[in-house]
């Protein structure tokens, strides 16, 4: 924080919220001077969230997680468009540092590709229809305005909190931007398609999903668990065309596999289309395989309980 560059007019405090993780997270806070450091052993994401903002003066509030590092510009960037609204929410996906696996780089051509409908707010190129697609709080500024009239993160939701808090500030009329200058770097991104998958199941939340459905009336936000739902009705195709080919030893039924490759193959041409480069397309293939597969145990309750991808500590909730 001390070489984040800042109007002289604009205080920062640093609050870290420890969920109960096991890597000495809290001590490092406090070694390094944070404002506030408070444990809160066991508490789930969104606990943690909302307990920052209690202990929170200001009249900004940004979510980083403790793996990730702000660039030096980050709040200049911020800045003038937070000061020109009452209700705002900026954002922008994260990036590993480089060198980047071709795991991290084909993820991250993915999300800079989701939406790129760039528009003129204020002056400054942002992404604002269904700007909530890019935004996480790995890398998240908002007005106080905004917390209060979602009345913070839901604390039911053991992941996807964030999602579902853009998303509801979304629907509300609340301008959700994906600001490209608001750059972060996220050290703990996975690094290996293991890695990327067991960060998946930790990420797939039904409940989340069932939220959102019912916040839109299906009218949008609901590509995710429709790809979940597809993949899910086109593996079981595809097991049955397997299965079946074996037992009649005819290799018609594999035409059952079809649609599943169907499936992961469509989103990543598109992806490719949209970034104007297909380098990454046999990548996507792949991870959208791992992604779908992880996303249909979800959706099935194969995997009710869940524990942090990252460590082999379940409590590992630090913001």
């Amino acid at each position: 924080m001390d070489r984040l560059r800042r109007p002289e007019s604009i205080a920062i405090e640093t609050i870290l919220v420890d969920g109960g993780s096991g890597d000495g997270t809290a001590g490092v806070a406090r070694a390094a001077g944070f404002t506030k450091v408070i444990e809160l052993p066991g508490a789930n994401i969104p606990v943690c969230r909302n307990r920052a903002e209690r202990e929170a003066a200001g009249d900004w509030l940004a979510f980083v997680d403790a793996d990730c590092e702000l660039a030096d510009d980050w709040l200049e960037q911020a800045a003038p468009l937070l000061a020109g609204a009452d209700k705002i929410v900026l954002a922008w996906p994260a990036r590993p540092p480089e060198p980047m696996t071709w795991v991290q780089s084909a993820w991250l051509f993915h999300w800079l590709n989701k939406n790129r409908k760039m528009d003129n707010w204020n002056g400054r190129e942002v992404v604002k229809e269904e700007g909530f697609r890019l935004a996480t709080t790995r890398n998240m500024i908002f007005t106080r305005a905004v917390f209060d009239g979602m009345k913070g993160f839901n604390e039911e939701l053991s992941t996807g909190e964030d999602t579902d808090f853009a998303f509801r500030a979304y629907m509300a009329g609340i301008p959700v931007l994906g600001l490209p200058s608001l750059r972060v770097f996220h050290h703990g991104e996975p690094r290996t398609l293991a890695q990327f998958y067991r960060q998946q199941l930790w990420h797939a939340n039904r409940r989340s999903y069932e939220h959102i459905r019912k916040i839109s009336s299906g009218k949008t936000g609901g590509n995710a668990p429709l790809f979940s739902t597809l993949f899910l009705v086109c593996a079981a195709m595809a097991i049955t065309g397997i299965a079946a080919s074996a037992a009649l030893r005819n290799l018609l039924p594999l035409s059952l596999v079809l649609p599943l490759a169907g499936l992961n193959a469509g989103p990543a041409f598109l992806i490719c289309w949209r970034g104007r480069s297909f380098h990454h397309f046999p990548a996507l293939c792949v991870i959208y395989f791992a992604y779908g597969w992880a996303r249909m145990l979800d959706l099935l309750g194969v995997a009710k309980t869940k524990t942090s991808w990252k460590l082999d500590n379940p409590k590992f909730h630090s913001v």
